[in-house]
């Protein structure tokens, strides 16, 4: 559920969150061998149970680096309470108040650190394991194997700092399910234009042309919008999606793959081309003339009125802001729909298999590192890596048994599938939070829990089938793939050394003038706006970055190979 939106979007909902006080002291010291993590984990094993067997009561404190995060204080909700019970630990929960860099630069320097932290991978997540600062987790792999069952073994390979594993992935998978960023139309607005075909991407440039002329006004006045898209001061969501349609891949922000090497991708001819469609939009007022000063929330109000009639939008926000439920409240016979057949229509005549949808890794967002500081690792270990099994799956979605279900059926693949008592989409927030339903999600395994959610959902009859969860399965999908092939290329540049620099610079440069490119007022200017990018870019190390991304690609690629074999990337 980069995607990856899903974690800040439930703390968004989550408002009832309220901060826990707790952080223990640090072992800094810094062997990073595994004799450090053994003797650890043999004292967890040899002291933690009690003469019964029962383990004794473990508190450990867990930090989340991230200032938007929700926290909740744990055991207060049935699913919290469930995993309170199974493994009789307390977990305490910390986050930032702002700036989480300063925060966690602090944690590092002064060896300050609680018993387990989520943070990104990445340049902080490699220092602390190379200053001996979290623990390995092959000795806890080898009396748990809940992480070999439910992870691939490419993935534990590719999450490896110097050869050993420090961190627990959150939303791993083993396959591509889902989806996010999709273009959806208003039915309304839609009918009114005359029910066009929204087939290929001059539909949809037709369809918006059609909005503009015809249709200038919604039912209550209010002036149509043709186009818009989720915040992105920068336009790189803009970006992605025009260039998606004709036939480019975007990663890692402002990268491709060009003639079988990774490259800047304003380098890339069909990017330039994508960019200067772009522009053409919004010369001919086809895209919101607020689209790059609206916040979300100024966004959302346009698209809960029924004034747009074109999105690309992150369909699964239904799901927290409830763009759609809003606007079907309000206006009984409106709705807003995902473009079909193809969810992403192709551009120059392109096939629809031409176009390559969202391209998911299997090592997931971030991770869930264990840190020296922790007394009883294995304990810690035990209860992240539960959360991968399809046992806690049901529990993270539909809580404990005896709650919304009773009795569950066995999937084809051997899942469990709950039988609800009521479908999900009459699930209550009073009940939701109650229960701490999708609240406790970290780590939750992408397969898991898409797989029983759609059965769940498939359960149900149409009319009560989630719109979200149906998008996902039925039409996303289908056009998902998996693979690592860009997996940590960014990581291979240190923010601190002189290309980290350089690359900070030209990002910057990017999120200042690409917009400009895409406001310009004739496509001239647009196109010297888009030169002064790549110049700019080449003048000040741009080929260094390159060249060190390129060779962390090409490791990628002969390790796991590509999924880029068709369209423009097939020759």
């Amino acid at each position: 559920m980069r995607k990856k939106k899903l974690f800040s979007l439930l703390a968004a909902i989550l408002i009832f969150a309220v901060l826990v006080v707790g952080c223990g002291t640090s072992n800094t010291s810094n062997d990073s061998s595994d004799n450090s993590a053994t003797n650890d984990s043999d004292k967890a094993s040899s002291s933690d149970s009690s003469s019964d067997g029962t383990l004794e009561p473990y508190t450990f404190t867990h930090y989340f680096n991230y200032d938007y995060w929700g926290i909740k204080p744990w055991a207060q909700d049935e699913v919290s309470k469930t995993l309170k019970e199974k493994f009789n630990v307390t977990v305490e929960f910390q986050k930032p108040d702002s700036d989480p860099q300063a925060k966690l630069n602090v944690m590092i320097s002064s060896g300050d650190l609680p018993d387990s932290i989520m943070m990104d991978r990445g340049a902080d997540n490699i220092k602390m394991a190379r200053l001996g600062l979290l623990q390995p987790l092959e000795p806890f792999m080898e009396k748990n194997p809940n992480m070999q069952q439910n992870l691939l073994p490419n993935t534990i390979d590719m999450l490896k700092i110097d050869g050993k594993l420090y961190g627990i992935p959150n939303w791993p998978r083993t396959a591509a399910t889902g989806g996010n960023n999709v273009w959806i139309y208003d039915k309304k607005l839609y009918e009114a234009a005359g029910s066009p075909k929204l087939e290929t991407f001059d539909d949809l440039y037709n369809y918006a042309k059609k909005i503009k002329s015809d249709v200038p006004k919604t039912a209550d006045g209010a002036p149509t919008i043709p186009f818009i898209t989720d915040y992105t001061p920068d336009g790189n969501m803009l970006a992605g999606a025009f260039y998606r349609s004709f036939g480019g891949v975007l990663t890692n922000g402002w990268y491709t793959v060009l003639d079988k090497k990774y490259q800047f991708v304003f380098k890339d001819p069909v990017f330039k081309q994508a960019s200067m469609e772009i522009n053409k939009w919004w010369r001919e007022g086809l895209i919101s003339e607020t689209q790059f000063t609206d916040t979300k929330d100024q966004i959302l109000e346009k698209i809960v009125a029924g004034r747009t009639a074109l999105l690309y939008y992150d369909h699964s926000q239904d799901s927290t802001n409830r763009f759609r439920r809003i606007l079907k409240e309000k206006y009984p016979d409106d709705s807003y729909e995902i473009v079909q057949p193809n969810p992403f229509p192709p551009a120059n005549g392109l096939s629809p298999s031409d176009i390559y949808g969202d391209i998911d890794t299997s090592v997931g967002w971030n991770v869930t590192c264990i840190t020296k500081n922790a007394k009883n690792p294995q304990r810690i270990f035990d209860l992240w890596t539960y959360f991968y099994t399809p046992e806690a799956a049901v529990l993270q979605m539909y809580g404990p048994k005896g709650e919304l279900w009773d009795e569950t059926k066995t999937s084809e693949d051997g899942l469990p599938i709950p039988i609800l008592k009521k479908p999900e989409s009459e699930f209550t927030s009073d009940e939701m939070n109650r229960l701490g339903l999708w609240f406790w999600m970290i780590p939750g395994h992408s397969d898991h829990i898409d797989k029983i959610k759609f059965a769940v959902n498939d359960m149900q009859p149409p009319e009560k089938q989630d719109w979200v969860i149906s998008t996902q399965a039925h039409i996303l999908t289908p056009t998902k793939v998996l693979s690592d092939e860009f997996t940590g290329i960014a990581d291979v540049v240190d923010p601190q050394s002189n290309e980290g620099i350089q690359r900070t610079l030209i990002d910057n440069y990017i999120k200042e003038n690409y917009p400009k490119v895409l406001m310009a007022k004739s496509q001239a200017e647009a196109e010297a706006a888009y030169n002064e990018i790549v110049a700019f870019a080449d003048k000040n190390g741009l080929s260094k970055i390159e060249e060190i991304y390129d060779k962390k690609y090409q490791e990628n690629v002969s390790k796991v190979g590509t999924v880029l074999t068709k369209g423009r990337y097939s020759k």
